[in-house]
C-alpha cells in the first residue's frame, strides 16, 4: 500500500511540475497588455503615408520621416474591458506648435496584438482648414476626445505593425 502511495505522489508531483513549467516556457513567453502596447510601431496610413510611434510606459513619440513630430508624456491609459483597446492621455512635451506644449492630448488604439494594432491620434476638422487636437486638462481630454465626438476618424487607415 505504501509503495502505491509513493508512486501516486511521484506521478502527481511530475504532473504538477509539467503543468507549471508549461505556463512559464521561455521559448513562448506571453506578453502583458502593457508590453504589447509599449513597442515601436510603423503605420501605413492611407491618408498621411508611413509614420512611426514609439510607446513606452511614460512617453508616446510620433515620428514622421524619422524625426519626432510630437511627444506626449503619458499620464493615464484607459483600457477598455476587452484589454485590446483604449485611450492614452498625456501632455505635449514637444510639438512644432510651441503653444501646444503643456496642453493635453489623446491617442486611441484598438485590435492590439503582440505584433499589430490600429493607432489614431485625436484630431477633429473644425472647418476652414482648422483642426482641434488639444485640451486644457486631463478631465477635459477625457470628455472631449472620444470616438462619438468625432476625434478618431482616421482609425481605418492606420494599420500598424511592430518594428523590430
Amino acid at each position: 500500500m505504501q509503495k502505491q502511495i509513493k508512486i501516486l505522489l511521484t506521478l502527481l508531483m511530475a504532473l504538477f511540475l509539467a503543468v507549471s513549467c508549461a505556463k512559464n516556457n521561455p521559448n513562448n513567453p506571453t506578453k502583458t497588455k502593457e508590453e504589447m502596447l509599449q513597442q515601436k510601431w510603423q503605420c501605413n496610413d492611407t491618408t498621411y503615408g508611413i509614420s512611426q510611434y514609439i510607446i513606452t510606459d511614460s512617453k508616446f513619440d510620433s515620428l514622421y520621416e524619422g524625426s519626432v513630430s510630437y511627444s506626449v508624456s503619458i499620464s493615464k491609459i484607459a483600457w477598455n474591458s476587452d484589454n485590446k483597446s483604449g485611450i492614452i492621455y498625456g501632455q505635449y512635451t514637444e510639438h512644432s506648435k510651441k503653444e501646444l506644449i503643456g496642453k493635453w492630448y489623446a491617442i486611441a488604439f484598438k485590435d492590439l496584438t503582440e505584433t499589430t494594432a490600429h493607432i489614431c491620434g485625436a484630431s477633429k476638422d473644425l472647418g476652414n482648414g482648422t483642426f482641434d487636437y488639444s485640451a486644457e486638462s486631463l478631465e477635459d481630454a477625457k470628455t472631449k476626445f472620444t470616438i462619438d465626438n468625432g476625434y478618431f476618424s482616421f482609425y481605418d487607415g492606420t494599420a500598424c505593425t511592430v518594428v523590430k
